[in-house]
């Protein structure tokens, strides 16, 4: 089945790939590229996940920022206390944790969920910094995985 592609003033264009059932595009958040992925529902519809990135995309650069302060403040202690390079490290502040993290994705799913994918500048070894955000705007959970 052929998708057409979507576009949105500040989303850009955003094109589906088949392999993962999703539309994709690139957004500037910060003077950074980020990418930026909707989720086909059940159904083959997008129009859940378009329309909830459409009501976000003026307030993208903002929900970055507060899930980078989410995610120091779940993550943090953790870092300080089980993930520091042995004696060659010091344990960090809540602004040197946050300036580490670099956003390079969001997947907005059919639901409402919203994921941002970071970069952990090496905060966990390289494992990729996870935050939720729910259908209510409210940040849910911040996880390394990968």
């Amino acid at each position: 089945m052929k998708y057409p592609n979507l576009e949105h003033p500040e989303l850009g264009t955003l094109r589906y790939e088949n392999e993962y059932d999703w539309y994709k595009g690139q957004i500037k958040i910060r003077q950074s590229n980020v990418s930026i992925q909707l989720s086909v529902n059940e159904a083959g519809d997008v129009t859940s996940a378009f329309n909830r990135a459409a009501n976000l995309a003026g307030e993208l650069d903002n929900y970055a920022q507060l899930a980078k302060e989410y995610a120091a403040e779940g993550l943090l202690q953790i870092k300080n206390e089980t993930w520091l390079d042995d004696n060659d490290e010091d344990p960090l502040t809540l602004e040197q944790f946050q300036q580490r993290m670099t956003l390079e994705s969001i997947d907005i799913d059919s639901d409402g969920k919203v994921s941002f994918y970071h970069n952990d500048g090496d905060l966990f070894w390289g494992h990729c910094i996870l935050v939720v955000m729910d259908s209510e705007n409210n940040f849910t959970d911040a996880e390394t995985a990968g």
